[in-house]
């Protein structure tokens, strides 16, 4: 059984690096960097612990923990590429995990219960887009244009000026806020990734195609006006709660939080990663800004700039991120190289309980729920896979 989960992650590594573009290495030359063998072997039993914790701990009615957002993030989880690890009954677990799913798919294209519409619909949409059936094509479009139109614009008299512009909420008259932004346009990429993948309606002349690119691109327009206004950064944020200048990024706009208004770790790393997701060169002012703020808070330790808060939230970002980004290497204030692939498998497998579960001590956030660490922790090892060679595995 080891050797056949081995030879998966190596499969998973292979079919990873195939699809995955724009990778750089920022060691030293092409080919420079090797990733563990070793670390693969322990990522594999580490992944395959965790799963059959999942499968154990599903609810008769398909759920985990009776709660649509929460069982939306462990199916991601477990269909994200790197596909799953295979251990008993997976594979019925997840098609009971979707069949509760869509009962929380509504008339309006949303796929929430009660609360958190644009929250839960956000991480329904990642789960629906990530498992990649063509059955879900009307479930993942209209999800899609559910997000799109809870986006403050002029649908609802918002002007640019406003510092709520472009961004996303949880899906009632509450403010926007990066957290709930970020989630959205990542479910909202995946979406119109799943679209590109079954392909997607061609209008039929050149006029109609400039139009429908125009329209498709305001939602990622709109959004970098709104993560503007979440930068710490003087050259594209000009409101009068930003208090600091220091590239990273704060939760939310509008006044100034002494809890949230600062730069921290999470949304730091939230905020690189949607800019990319919006086509932002790397050279622009609002990515060297804010990477340079990840290389002076580089730390596995703690969520920085927020301790143990979301701690497992942002091991989830912070793998997303530089996986986006495609460096294998960030280099900290003090000069040192960190492989931050190998960093968080490693945190990962030190951090886990022996059951094969996560959890946070800091209940904030919902971390104390074992289901909820477990799925954030999973998709962190999964993102540090994605964009591996099988020439780097050593």
């Amino acid at each position: 059984m080891k050797s056949k989960l081995i030879l998966f992650f190596i499969c998973a590594v292979l079919l990873m690096s195939s699809c995955t573009k724009n990778t750089q290495d920022t060691t030293q030359g092409p080919g420079a960097y090797r990733f563990p063998l070793s670390l693969t072997k322990e990522g594999t039993h580490t992944l395959e612990l965790s799963y059959k914790w999942l499968v154990a701990h599903q609810f008769k009615d398909g759920s985990w923990k009776s709660h649509p957002a929460i069982t939306s993030l462990v199916l991601y989880s477990l269909v994200e590429k790197p596909g799953p690890v295979q251990v008993d009954n997976l594979e019925k677990t997840i098609e009971k995990g979707y069949s509760y799913l869509k009962g929380f798919v509504k008339e309006d294209g949303g796929i929430y219960q009660n609360e958190y519409r644009t929250y839960t619909t956000a991480v329904a949409l990642l789960a629906f887009s990530a498992h990649g059936k063509e059955e879900y094509k009307d479930i993942i479009s209209r999800a899609k244009d559910f997000l799109i139109r809870f986006q403050c614009d002029e649908s609802e008299e918002y002007t640019e000026e406003d510092p709520y512009y472009g961004g996303i909420g949880y899906g009632g008259d509450e403010r926007p806020d990066l957290s709930n932004t970020h989630l959205a346009l990542e479910a909202i990429k995946s979406a119109e990734d799943y679209e590109v993948k079954y392909g997607k309606i061609i209008p039929e002349d050149a006029e109609s195609i400039e139009i429908e690119s125009k329209v498709t691109g305001l939602h990622w327009q709109k959004a970098l006006v709104f993560l503007a206004r979440c930068q710490n950064l003087s050259d594209v944020n000009k409101m009068p709660y930003r208090k600091d200048d220091d590239g990273g990024f704060m939760y939310e706009t509008g006044t100034y939080n002494d809890d949230r208004s600062h730069s921290y770790g999470s949304m730091t790393y939230a905020g690189v990663k949607s800019l990319l997701y919006a086509n932002v060169s790397r050279d622009d002012i609002r990515i060297t800004r804010a990477l340079e703020w990840i290389k002076e808070h580089y730390t596995l330790d703690e969520n920085p700039g927020f301790g143990t808060t979301s701690l497992y939230y942002y091991y989830m970002t912070f793998s997303k991120c530089l996986s986006t980004l495609g460096d294998h290497v960030i280099i900290d204030k003090t000069g040192k190289m960190h492989y931050w692939r190998e960093d968080i498998i490693k945190k990962m497998i030190s951090i886990q309980n022996e059951e094969g579960y996560w959890v946070n001590s800091d209940g904030r956030y919902w971390e104390n729920i074992k289901d909820l660490a477990t799925a954030y922790s999973i998709i962190a090892i999964k993102f540090a896979i994605n964009g591996l060679k099988a020439e780097e595995i050593r």
